[in-house]
């Protein structure tokens, strides 16, 4: 995995990116919310998608709320099948549908 690392007067976002470069993911820490993490991109290229890829990322992003004290992990998924079901297979719950979107939660403590 390629971590990449940017802070902001606001926070920080980490960005991961499967060693292949066909998955990546974005993480954002907010200096006002401490104890959550917003997912947002997580995208595998359609012809290595079914390998693993997204659930080696979703790992490394736990890995990296465990060292920060994380509890919360929020995420916003469009509502395509597969899609709901990678993410309620990972325990995630639903929160509220918006204009095709699903806001989504997951308590990792």
């Amino acid at each position: 995995m390629i971590v990449h690392r940017n802070k902001w007067p606001w926070g920080e976002t980490v960005s991961i990116v499967h060693a292949d470069g066909a998955a990546m993911v974005d993480m954002s820490f907010e200096n006002e919310n401490p104890g959550v993490c917003y997912l947002s991109g997580l995208s595998v290229i359609p012809e290595m998608r079914r390998r693993g890829l997204a659930a080696d990322l979703m790992e490394e992003c736990l890995l990296e709320c465990f060292k920060r004290g994380i509890f919360r992990i929020d995420l916003c998924s469009v509502q395509v099948p597969f899609v709901m079901d990678f993410y309620h297979g990972l325990g995630f719950k639903d929160i509220k549908e918006n204009d095709g979107l699903m806001r989504m939660y997951k308590i990792i403590r």
